[in-house]
């Protein structure tokens, strides 16, 4: 009985902020972890590997992802990658990963590749010759009208745009269908019904492209990233999510999806091949499609307050699944705390101490102190000749005495104004 067993992951967002960086290399270890003690035949990573342009330096994002990759590639048989999007995949930043170890193979351009035991790799669009893949693997990055209408203006026509991309997504879909075996497409890309994370914006000028079209290309699987949620989109569309919390209102906890396919003849036993949260029909084979929870991914969690009396109260609702984790200590926590300024004084070191026990160690706490309104109208303001009575007659109605040292300044900036 033929088996496959696949890793779906995206948006890993190596940069040179070193909290991203060690939260980003907790959910790698964790990766490699599974990947030791599970076949992996191959690793699909749909796009956003770079949070923004980097440079081969000790601190930038490069050294970890370039490790984690190579630590990877020695555990599975291929790791494939598509370029994201401008502003976190740079041009050429995906393509300088292509061969770097010998089974990872990095596109920035729609590829349709047929793989052939556990070291074979063969360009479907121009095959050398007949062959019979174990499975296929197509690529396709973020679609820009630049990159398809080989246009500079966004302006461009989306009725060519539409044609354009349906008829490469079209061709792939005639490769498909030639063969009989698994089939997964990586995408980098806004499907339209895509639920968002809070913490997550888009770019302004993102396509959507809407899942009939993305169908065409004909696969078993599709294997999407860009979004940071973890979610099934269409029938077997399925975004991955970003491998750790990026932003405040990234609650959700982060995952990689593994999917294995499993070759069933009239007389195998169904239930043997159980694997855990889904399994559909394809062909002569079924789909098992499961979330691998990444437990070292925190959620990230703003809570608004104020602080009353000296008490904190939270001025929000938590979720069942939020407030859990922040009681197991499995959150982050950022505290937004509206204090009257005459209250700010009943803040202590034991105040943030409390809150750190409830909230943990690392919680950001952040005192937002709301000025107390003051009565500042005088009428005999109006009538002052100069600027040292003006300054005397607003301190005597907000109950203060002007020194005489400020006096005297006051009288050297007219005079220096000219006024």
């Amino acid at each position: 009985m033929k088996e496959f067993r696949f890793i779906h992951t995206a948006d890993w967002h190596g940069d040179s902020d070193p909290i991203k960086q060690r939260k980003l290399e907790a959910s790698l270890g964790q990766m490699v972890d599974y990947c030791q003690v599970n076949k992996v035949n191959a690793i699909i990573i749909s796009g956003d590997v770079w949070e923004k342009k980097q440079s081969y330096a000790d601190n930038s994002g490069v050294p970890m992802v370039i490790t984690y990759l190579r630590h990877l590639s020695r555990l599975v048989d291929f790791i494939f990658i598509v370029k994201g999007n401008n502003s976190h995949d740079e041009p050429g930043s995906i393509s300088l990963l292509h061969q770097m170890e010998s089974n990872i193979y990095a596109y920035e351009s729609p590829t349709i590749l047929g793989i052939i035991g556990n070291n074979t790799v063969v360009d479907l669009v121009k095959p050398s010759a007949e062959v019979e893949p174990d499975y296929i693997i197509s690529l396709f990055p973020y679609p820009t009208k630049a990159a398809l209408l080989n246009v500079n203006s966004i302006d461009g026509s989306n009725e060519d745009y539409i044609q354009v991309l349906e008829s490469i997504l079209r061709m792939i879909g005639n490769v498909h269908i030639k063969y009989n075996v698994p089939k997964i497409f990586g995408f980098h890309g806004n499907v339209q019904g895509t639920r968002l994370s809070s913490g997550q914006t888009l770019l302004s000028q993102d396509i959507i492209v809407s899942p009939f079209t993305l169908q065409l290309a004909m696969a078993d699987y599709y294997a999407l990233g860009h979004i940071h949620l973890a979610q099934k989109v269409f029938y077997h569309g399925y975004y991955s999510g970003s491998i750790y919390n990026k932003n405040w209102g990234e609650t959700e906890q982060k995952s990689f999806n593994v999917i294995k396919f499993v070759e069933l003849h009239a007389d195998d036993d169904r239930e043997e091949n159980q694997f855990d949260e889904e399994i559909t029909d394809s062909g002569e084979y079924f789909i098992f499609i499961n979330k691998v929870p990444l437990t070292a991914a925190r959620p990230m969690i703003s809570i608004s307050g104020t602080f009353n009396e000296g008490k904190v109260d939270s001025t929000q609702e938590l979720s069942a699944d939020e407030i859990d984790a922040i009681v197991q200590g499995n959150a982050e926590v950022r505290l937004k705390i509206k204090v009257n300024e005459n209250d700010r004084k009943l803040i202590t070191a034991t105040t943030e101490e409390e809150l750190k026990k409830q909230f943990g160690e690392d919680v950001k706490i952040e005192w937002d102190v709301v000025p107390v309104e003051r009565e500042s109208r005088s009428e005999q303001i109006m009538s002052c000749r100069s600027y040292v009575d003006e300054v005397v007659e607003y301190a005597a109605v907000i109950g203060e005495e002007v020194p005489d040292s400020v006096k005297v300044k006051v009288e050297e900036i007219q005079q220096e104004a000219g006024l």
